[in-house]
């Protein structure tokens, strides 16, 4: 992983094996971080350094304060059956649309959602 990377909706879903905590919101910014520890592997092991994933121009969320492992990708469509929940959380004018995306958020059992503008992710 480098150690800045923005990631592309291409590149999802992103699986990361280590546990994270949310680690600040910024109101102001509208940034939401999720951070892992350095070296915290699943299995307790060596892997290098903290890994954070930044949401960027966030306009609604919902997620765990912490979870064992990290799964990002893409929500269903706006509009579809299984977007509905998400859609009434956050109405999102349909001018804005092209800049905003909808990212679950997982750790395999509970599943989450952010809505932003982009996602960034970086190890150090």
């Amino acid at each position: 992983m480098s150690r800045r990377a923005v990631v592309l909706e291409k590149e999802l879903p992103l699986r990361i094996e280590r546990p994270f905590l949310l680690w600040s919101y910024e109101v102001s910014h509208r940034r939401l971080v999720l951070r892992s520890r350095p070296g915290a592997g699943a299995t307790g092991g060596a892997v290098g350094g903290a890994v954070k994933v930044e949401f960027l121009n966030v306009l609604g969320m919902k997620v765990k304060s912490q979870y064992s492992q990290l799964l990002i990708s893409p929500a269903p469509a706006p509009g579809t059956a299984a977007a509905v929940d998400i859609d009434a959380f956050v109405s999102v004018p349909d001018r804005h649309r092209s800049k905003i995306t909808t990212l679950l958020v997982s750790d395999g059992a509970e599943d989450g959602f952010v809505i932003c503008g982009a996602l960034r992710v970086r190890e150090s």
